[in-house]
Formats: C-alpha cells, sequence, structure tokens
C-alpha cells in the first residue's frame, strides 16, 4: 500500500513514517486490494498550537474510506484514526460480503421468475426561500468519479459518512447529487441542461 503524506503545521520525520506505515498495515489483512491511503496531518492555529487534526483516506477500488479524529498529541490522533478506519474498512468488507451473498441467493430464488416492475413514488417538494449570504469559497476538493448505481452511492455515502454524494450515475448517465433527507431517507439532484 502506498502511503501519502500531506502536512500543514506538522514536521514529517521518517519515525512518524515508519509508525503510520505499522498502523495502516493492519489495513491490508482486511482488504488487499486497498492500493493508496492518503494521510493529512495539521495543527490547527499553527506551529504554536497544541491541537492536531489526523484525517486517513484509504482508496478501495474506487471506494473511498474516510476517518477523522483530532486531539493534543499527535501519535494518540493517529491511533485513534487509525482505529475508526479499521472499523470502517471491516464494515465495508462485511457490508460487500453480505451483499455478495444475498445478490447470489436472490439470482437463485428468480431463476424460472418474471420480477414485477416496481412502483415509484415521487415526492413534491415545496420551494422554500432563504436569504441569500454572500461568502468565498475557502476549500476547493477535487475527486475522481466512477460511474456507480444509486445503490452503490448511498453505501458509499454512509461509508463516508457525509450528509450528500456527488457520483456519476451509470444508469442515467449523468451526474448526480444524492443527499440525506431530515426524516432519514434519501433524495437526488439530477441536473438537466436547457
Amino acid at each position: 500500500m502506498e502511503l501519502t503524506f500531506r502536512s500543514r503545521h506538522v514536521a514529517i520525520t521518517d519515525s512518524l513514517r515508519e509508525y503510520a506505515a505499522s498502523k495502516l498495515s493492519r489495513l491490508g489483512r482486511y482488504l488487499p486490494m486497498v492500493d493508496e491511503a492518503i494521510i493529512d496531518l495539521e495543527q490547527e492555529g499553527g506551529e504554536n498550537a497544541h491541537r492536531y487534526v489526523v484525517q486517513l483516506t484509504v482508496n478501495c477500488n474506487g471506494t473511498y474510506l474516510r476517518a477523522e479524529e483530532r486531539g493534543t498529541r499527535l501519535l494518540p490522533v493517529l491511533d485513534a484514526a487509525a482505529d475508526v478506519l479499521t472499523r470502517q474498512v471491516r464494515r465495508y468488507k462485511e457490508k460487500a460480503y453480505r451483499s455478495d451473498r444475498h445478490l447470489k441467493a436472490r439470482e437463485a430464488a428468480m431463476v424460472g421468475k418474471v420480477a414485477a416492475p416496481e412502483e415509484v413514488e415521487e415526492e413534491e417538494e415545496q420551494e422554500v426561500e432563504e436569504e441569500i449570504v454572500l461568502g468565498r469559497v475557502v476549500r476547493i476538493k477535487r475527486f475522481q468519479v466512477k460511474p456507480m448505481t444509486e445503490e452503490e452511492a448511498i453505501e458509499q455515502m454512509e461509508l463516508l459518512g457525509h450528509d450528500f454524494f456527488l457520483f456519476f450515475d451509470a444508469d442515467a448517465d449523468t451526474h448526480a447529487l444524492l443527499y440525506r433527507r431530515r426524516d432519514g431517507t434519501y433524495g437526488m439532484i439530477i441536473p438537466e441542461a436547457l
């Protein structure tokens, strides 16, 4: 697994690299297909502050898993983030295993049967007028987008712990924004050209 370090106000020493490599090496036991891990280290408030932020991101065949932890000492924060990421990787692997077994059982049950088309209910949303506050962009994130289905996008969003997820919908052949609604269901925004 390739480790990429990105730092802000934190010196990356050889001992820190070795420590992080030993902590993240156990991820390979659960998912040997993890090809890259990004380790973001930041000392909030500059070099004289005493609060660290560690963000670990792994790419597993296009599925991104991320953990972020904060604290006053760097190595314990790195340990905590590695533990969170390990739990996410285990959960991802178990989900993929259960999903694979479920699909195989479903295919076996469907042999000789024709599935009825599912009815899709659309809910009309009321427009809410809000005051627009002008601001500025303080961070830009770029990421590769692989085509996926709605189910894969929901799974990816849940694994990342986000309330929204931008993806390329393979079925609709367009970009789509998946989001979690207040009632726990999901909504999707699909742009249309004028």
